[in-house]
């Protein structure tokens, strides 16, 4: 019997000659694909061709959805027993569905398979930076095989029959944001198994904007993460309070200390000078414990990565107007790992500031 696997690659763009290159998969024996396109734009042409013998669905969506929603309309538009969802800007290798399948049959009841996501050498200091600030860690890390709780959608296979009535839910960001998370963590939850890594199923991905400088994704990450803490309490915990979270909290307080003449505005100023001055002294260990090596440059991009990401994490709860999710974090490993690694940094961080500031306060 032939194993049936649908490709879903929702997009906005359209770009005929990306998606022709990602639709010229290389097709193993006894498997039947069925790609479909899911075009997010409504002003473009919904429609079926073939391509290379592989029947290609072009569906249209009459509003504009976002990636996560339109993955769902992919998955429903589907039969297949297997759905792999790939972005339209990456570059699949030619053999990569033969590794899929090696996976499939040596690991039968997985809910899923997580292939990696590969990036260029940098270009410049900004994607340095990224490189540098941790963030492509869950792109890369189906490269060494494993299980993992969950992958990213930019190269994600799940068994239909695993997800049951689990979908990606419209509660995150259109853009995206916690999203492929939430997705893999419930069907996980429902198989009790984890997902295992496909080393050999890697893609391509380009740097975003061609390497051009900007922070709103990250930020825009964060925002759509920070819903998890409150959806996957098991990996929710409480930490000390962050730069954006020191600042916020901490400079409301000083400013209604100084307007009571308790503290000078002076000492206002010094104080937010401190917190930002601790963050920055403890950043280039942080992230060379990620990535030995990296320049001085890298590690102040990477510290404004960093600084995006908690604006997005603090604004998310406040903008629902949840604010016991503030000082919460998520465990993204899932093991513990990842926790205490944060929690250590961000420990020294704080204690560095609380030790400056009480210093300046008995100078003062």
């Amino acid at each position: 019997m032939d194993t049936t696997i649908d490709i879903v690659i929702p997009s906005i763009r359209l770009d005929a000659k990306g998606l022709l290159e990602t639709l010229a998969l290389r097709v193993p024996e006894d498997v039947k694909i069925r790609y479909i396109v899911v075009s997010d734009n409504p002003d473009m042409r919904s429609g079926e061709f073939m391509h290379d013998g592989s029947p290609v669905s072009v569906i249209v969506n009459a509003e504009n959805l976002g990636a996560p929603l339109s993955r769902n309309v992919g998955l429903e538009a589907g039969t297949g027993q297997y759905v792999l969802f790939i972005d339209d800007d990456v570059k699949a290798p030619p053999d990569m569905l033969y590794p899929y399948m090696n996976a499939i049959l040596q690991y039968p009841d997985a809910p899923g398979y997580i292939g990696p996501t590969l990036f260029p050498e940098p270009i410049n200091s900004f994607t340095n930076g990224i490189l540098a600030s941790g963030m492509l860690t869950f792109f890369v890390l189906p490269s060494t095989p494993r299980q993992m709780y969950w992958g990213t959608t930019s190269n994600l296979m799940v068994r239909r029959d695993s997800m049951g009535d689990v979908r990606f839910s419209e509660k995150f960001p259109k853009h995206g944001g916690g999203e492929d998370i939430d997705f893999c963590l419930r069907i996980s939850a429902n198989a009790g198994k984890l997902f295992r890594t496909v080393p050999d199923a890697a893609v391509r991905h380009p740097w975003w904007g061609n390497g051009r400088r900007s922070y709103v994704r990250f930020f825009r990450w964060a925002f759509g993460d920070s819903r998890l803490v409150r959806m996957h309490r098991k990996s929710a915990y409480l930490d000390v309070p962050d730069l954006i979270e020191t600042l916020t909290v901490g400079t409301i307080s000083l400013v209604s200390a100084a307007f009571a003449g308790i503290v000078s505005p002076d000492m206002v100023a010094v104080w937010v000078g401190l917190a930002i001055a601790s963050e920055f002294a403890v950043e280039p260990a942080q992230v060379r414990s990620h990535h030995p090596g990296s320049s001085a440059s890298a590690c102040m991009e990477a510290a404004a990565i960093r600084i995006s990401s908690q604006i997005g994490r603090f604004l998310g709860p406040l903008s629902r107007g949840d604010i016991r999710c503030i000082f919460r974090r998520f465990d993204y490993i899932g093991t513990g790992e990842w926790k205490a690694k944060e929690m250590k940094f961000t420990r020294t961080k704080f204690a560095l500031f609380v030790a400056s500031a009480a210093i300046l306060y008995w100078l003062w």
